[in-house]
């Protein structure tokens, strides 16, 4: 398993520019081998993560030559919201415990 995170910094002012720019966004698609993805708001001021998991490097790999990465990634009108490129961090899982999602329904 592999597990994905894109750390962007957003400038001062924009937070709330930001995050109703990702809640306007197209609805994620079906990605086949992603197993779980998240935006995260970081304790940090500015600080978001999107954060993923996949089945396989390959899969991860295969996305990011795709049409559907492509999308997901273009269009948004965030011009000034972010401070510098995202921070892109891959780690294969070498051990795991637990589930990403609660079983207690």
């Amino acid at each position: 398993m592999l597990i994905v995170q894109n750390r962007i910094q957003v400038n001062k002012g924009f937070e709330d520019r930001f995050e109703q720019g990702l809640q306007r966004g197209p609805q994620e698609e079906k990605v086949p081998g992603r197993l779980f993805f998240a935006r995260l708001k970081t304790d940090e001021p500015g600080v978001y993560i999107n954060m993923s998991a996949w089945e396989s490097r390959e899969a991860f790999e295969t996305w990011r030559g795709s049409e559907a990465f492509k999308r997901a990634h273009g269009g948004r009108q965030l011009e000034g919201a972010i401070s510098g490129p995202p921070q892109l961090t891959v780690a294969e899982v070498i051990h795991s415990e637990g589930s990403l999602t609660s079983d207690s329904a």
